[in-house]
C-alpha cells in the first residue's frame, strides 16, 4: 500500500470542532478525516456520514430503532457531539505500509469501507490508502507486466528457467503458453502470475511433459474397528 497511498493526510486531533472538520473535508474535497493522537498516533475516524447525523437528530429523537438499539444509541451520541472524540468511529481500521494491495482490498470489502488509515513501523499515520488508490495498480502497462512475468516470476518458479514458455500481455490479462517439465509446475506458475499486482486475469495454455500429480503421497484412511 505504500507504493499507492495518499502521504499529504488532512488530520485533525480529537478536540477539533464540529465546523472545523466539516471545513475541512469541504475544502480539501474528502470524505474522512483521520483523527490522531499528540503522538500522531490514529484513534478515530470522522467521516461525512458522522457529520450529517447532526441534520437527521429530530428524525432519530421520533421514535426508537427496536431493531438495532444498540446502533440508534451511537448514532444519536454522535448527532449530539460537538468534537471530534464525540463524532469519531473508533478505533480506526489500520494497516501497516508493508500490508500487501490484495489484503488491502479484502479488507475494505470484509469491513465494507472505503478507506483505510496507513501507519508506519511505530504506529503513526502514514498515509490513507482509498478504493481508487488501489484501482491504481490495473494502470500498470502490458510490457511491465510481461517484464516481471518473464525476468521475475518464471525464473523463481522454474529452475532452470524453461525457454519453452512464451508471455504475452493484452489489456493486462497474461496468456502462459509452451511446455513445462511437470503439471505442478505449470499450476504454480499460473498461480503466481495471477497474484501480481495489476493483472485482470491468467489464460493457462501450457501442455506439460509429465503429470506429477498421480505420484502425490496417498491420503492415510483410519478403518473404524
Amino acid at each position: 500500500v505504500a507504493d499507492v497511498m495518499t502521504t499529504r493526510v488532512h488530520v485533525a486531533g480529537p478536540a477539533t470542532h464540529f465546523k472545523l472538520l466539516v471545513r475541512l473535508i469541504e475544502e480539501n474535497k474528502i470524505s474522512a478525516v483521520p483523527i490522531v493522537d499528540q503522538l500522531g498516533v490514529p484513534i478515530g475516524v470522522v467521516s461525512e456520514s458522522d457529520l450529517l447525523l447532526k441534520e437527521r437528530r429530530r428524525e432519530m429523537e421520533s421514535g426508537p430503532d427496536l431493531l438495532h438499539l444498540r446502533r440508534r444509541r451511537v448514532e444519536r451520541a454522535k448527532a449530539e457531539g460537538l468534537v471530534a472524540s464525540d463524532l469519531m468511529t473508533s478505533p480506526p481500521i489500520t494497516v501497516s505500509v508493508e500490508t500487501g494491495l490484495t489484503h488491502a482490498a479484502s479488507l475494505m470489502q470484509e469491513r465494507n469501507v472505503r478507506r483505510l488509515i496507513v501507519v508506519d513501523q511505530r504506529g503513526k499515520i502514514a498515509g490513507v490508502v482509498s478504493r481508487s488508490d488501489l484501482l491504481q495498480v490495473f494502470l500498470r502497462t502490458d510490457e511491465d507486466l510481461c517484464y516481471e512475468v518473464v525476468m521475475k516470476v518464471i525464473p523463481s518458479v522454474l529452475l532452470p528457467p524453461a525457454e519453452g514458455v512464451d508471455v504475452a500481455v493484452r489489456s493486462n490479462v497474461i496468456t502462459l503458453s509452451g511446455e513445462v517439465d511437470r503439471k505442478s509446475d505449470a499450476e504454480i506458475l499460473v498461480r503466481a502470475t495471477r497474484d501480481l499486482d495489476g493483472v485482470v486475469e491468467v489464460v493457462n495454455q501450457l501442455t506439460y511433459k509429465w503429470d506429477d500429480s498421480m505420484y502425490a503421497e496417498p491420503v492415510a484412511v483410519g478403518l473404524k474397528a
